[in-house]
């Protein structure tokens, strides 16, 4: 309000005639006083000649003085007229939220000053535009010009002044948020930094760019991206004028680091990187700066049957790899780390024959069957017709964790399959009975065809191979995972 107080004096009245000043002294009453009185005489300054008395005005000079007073009376009270309406103009420029022109007269503390119609008009640096600190050169590139302002308040206190407060951020604004469109490109600021993204300012407005939308990578922390005070180039990506929000966009300005990437990374090449982010699926292994290559849980062992990632690598793990494919314009990198190890399954057949005997832990039951764990290496299933003690149709005998007997009774090295059957303590296999039993219907239908004629009998004997039932290790002729699992149960066995 001290700003805006006006100057309210007004000119000196006119001081009537009377005596002089200083009235004169006669000179034996100061000679008395200084001989009564000598130190006060040695303190006192010199007398001072009296001030002459003012000229008597003549009438012509007093007439003149009262016309001048009145004509400054009239002056005063015709700008008062004028603020007084202009000030009620201002309330219907308030009310309907219209903008007018204001001169801007001078800099002064806090912001500019003008008038409008005599009424003094401030307007706050504050408000001067959409950015919330201007700089000084700013501000003084308006003195001596006219803007577009509109009403932020009106003041009038109890002598009777008014004034007004005026902004010329509202306008700028609708401005703002009438011309932005979907596309429009801008270099702003960082003005900071959240878990979810970055806010940048653009000339005073600041618009979200969401942590998916900073680079054309995966970005798991934006603050690893950029800082507060970092100048971007962004694209506006939706407005939304209602809520008066900005979305923005930077991964468009910036260079794909994915460029090259097939000829980087051929197939078969083996790099290092370091595991930054593990899913249920499998494991993202950074390779370079910006480019992460995605580690399938399938390809994490050559033997076992991971349930999930962190059973064989960790966050932060340096590993080495091996590409199997890369994908510049998807921007994929598929990566194999069974393919660094040494795979058990060229060796097996020589390490662990059909017949031997071991012992596994069930990692998983089903209707089906188990999948067994033996030597802690391999996963093999186990079919219900081989478990002991199983019903037909009924659940398995066996439960998550147990330790059992068992006999490998058939490997496929190329499907990576392992078929084994349970050892019972009096040394019975389970599914024995049920390939004898098979065996000895096979003889019999044999010898009744041999019986009937040579032909038919000899077509359906000749090609049967004959079992000896003595045999403890049941064949395993014929039998498949496929014939033991149902679709469901499949992706076990190819582990």
């Amino acid at each position: 309000m001290s700003e805006l107080t006006p100057d309210l004096t007004t000119p000196e009245e006119e001081q009537p005639e009377s005596a002089p000043l200083v009235q004169e002294v006669p000179e034996r009453v100061i000679e008395a006083s200084i001989a009564a009185e000598p130190a006060q005489a040695d303190a006192a300054p010199a007398a001072v000649e009296a001030a002459p008395a003012a000229p008597e005005l003549s009438e012509e000079e007093k007439a003149e003085q009262a016309h001048k007073r009145e004509e400054e009376r009239k002056r005063k009270e015709e700008e008062r007229r004028l603020r007084d309406e202009a000030y009620v103009e201002l309330e219907g420029f308030k009310s309907a939220g219209t903008a007018f022109d204001v001169a801007i007269a001078e800099r002064v503390k806090g912001g500019l000053r003008g008038e409008y119609k005599t009424l003094r008009i401030f307007l706050p640096a504050s408000h001067f535009g959409v950015r919330k600190n201007v700089p000084e050169e700013e501000l003084n590139t308006l003195i001596g010009q006219t803007v577009r302002v509109k009403v932020h308040e009106l003041q009038s206190d109890d002598t009777g002044y008014k004034s007004a407060v005026v902004t010329r951020r509202d306008i700028l604004l609708e401005d703002f948020w009438t011309g932005i469109q979907a596309g429009a490109v801008y270099d702003g600021v960082v003005s900071s930094v959240t878990t979810f993204g970055a806010f940048v300012n653009i000339g005073g407005i600041e618009g979200l760019v969401h942590v998916s939308r900073l680079s054309k990578t995966r970005v798991e922390n934006p603050a690893d991206v950029v800082k507060k005070g970092d100048k971007l180039k962004v694209t506006v990506a939706d407005v939304d004028r209602e809520k008066r929000k900005l979305s923005l966009s930077h991964k468009e300005h910036e260079e794909d680091p994915w460029k090259g990437v097939n000829e980087a990374y051929p197939a078969a090449k083996r790099i290092k990187g370091i595991i930054r982010r593990i899913t249920d699926f499998g494991a993202y292994v950074q390779v370079a700066p910006k480019i992460e290559g995605l580690l399938r849980i399938s390809e994490l062992s050559w033997t076992r049957r991971v349930k999930h990632p962190t059973e064989v690598v960790a966050v932060g793990q340096e590993v080495e790899v091996e590409v199997l494919s890369a994908n510049e314009e998807k921007h994929q990198l598929a990566l194999g780390y069974k393919q660094t190890l040494e795979n058990p399954w060229l060796m097996i057949t020589s390490t662990m024959p059909i017949g031997t005997e071991t012992t596994g832990v069930v990692q998983q039951v089903s209707t089906q069957g188990a999948v067994v764990r033996i030597s802690d290496v391999f996963d093999g299933f186990m079919p219900r017709s081989k478990i002991i003690a199983v019903g037909r149709g009924a659940a398995t005998a066996l439960a998550l964790g147990d330790t059992v007997s068992c006999v490998i009774v058939d490997v496929n090295v190329e499907n990576a399959s392992l078929i084994l059957a349970m050892k019972g303590e009096d040394g019975t296999i389970g599914g024995q009975q049920q390939d004898e039993g098979r065996y000895n219907r096979d003889q019999r239908s044999d010898n009744r065809g041999g019986g009937r004629g040579e032909g038919r009998g000899g077509g359906r004997g000749e090609g049967r191979e004959h079992r000896d039932p003595s045999v403890t290790i049941p064949t395993v002729s014929g039998v498949t995972l496929g014939d033991m699992l149902k679709d469901a149960e499949k992706a076990f066995v190819k582990k």
